[in-house]
């Protein structure tokens, strides 16, 4: 089988700066651009079953780091924040697509618990975050599909999480090691007697090296029951409703809606 494992929010938030800057953002223009790029998505990747994977609280890593993402910017204003609940209503009631979601870890943590749980089958995960590159490191059975590029992703030469671990990762406010940038981190990766040397200089080294691998390396979740899940289920009435209230015409006209469909009919098995 062919798993598409699809970050969730990575691709709302696509959709929300795709949409031109004339555009109101009171309208429906979110909604639109992110079904407008869904579908020759999932035309591409012809998978068997498809995934779109929500965020949930990060417990463990907030408890070991209270300034985890803390210099992180939110979209908060209400039409983004409307046209997400909306879009991701129309998914869980209207799509065979699965969307999933736990409330006590991060989005990333659930792609690759996915990944393992279908480890004899294979696995696209669409994102244009970076961090997933760690899964190449463990699973012969991922890609990482990048949306924007629309290409994917090479597997790095070298342990990513050892690497990200000691340059750090200012998108999620962890901070590396002084004078530790690319290159060394990845001379340091590459050689075991280089990295013991440099962490041995001073223990406080490997305790922050040591907690910014846990920080950076996705959670097992594998003995994890509290998972959200939805049913997936096709209804195209109703997603034609929706979209004819929300005037996408350029959707909904004859030849587009019958591609449309049909892109998405072949998941209903």
């Amino acid at each position: 089988m062919k798993i598409a494992i699809l970050d969730g929010y990575n691709l709302i938030y696509r959709a929300r700066y795709s949409v031109p800057k004339w555009r109101k953002p009171s309208d429906h223009s979110i909604v639109y651009s992110f079904f407008r790029s869904l579908r020759p998505l999932v035309e591409k990747l012809e998978a068997d079953k498809i995934y779109f994977v929500l965020e949930g609280h990060p417990k463990l890593r907030m408890e070991a780091a209270p300034d985890y993402k803390g210099t992180r910017k939110y979209e908060k204003d209400e039409p983004f924040q409307r046209q997400r609940k909306e879009l991701i209503k129309l998914l869980v009631e209207s799509f065979q697509i699965e969307v999933i979601r736990h409330p006590d870890y991060e989005c990333d943590d659930v792609i690759a618990y996915l990944v393992d749980y279908h480890q004899f089958d294979e696995c696209v995960v669409v994102s244009t975050d970076t961090d997933f590159l760690q899964l190449y490191n463990k699973y012969s059975n991922f890609k990482l599909y990048n949306p924007i590029k629309k290409d994917y992703s090479p597997a790095p030469e070298f342990d990513y999480v050892v690497w990200k671990a000691l340059r750090g990762d200012s998108a999620d406010n962890i901070s590396g090691f002084p004078g530790i940038g690319d290159k060394r981190a990845k001379t340091l990766t590459e050689s075991p007697e280089k990295l013991r040397e440099f962490l041995d200089v001073d223990p406080n080294r490997r305790e922050k090296f040591e907690h910014n691998k846990f920080m950076i390396s996705f959670h097992d979740l594998s003995t994890e029951t509290n998972f959200e899940r939805s049913v997936p289920k096709s209804n195209w009435a109703q997603v034609k409703e929706v979209f004819e209230k929300m005037q996408f015409s350029s959707i909904i006209n004859d030849k587009s809606w019958d591609k449309f469909v049909n892109t998405f009919k072949y998941l209903e098995g």
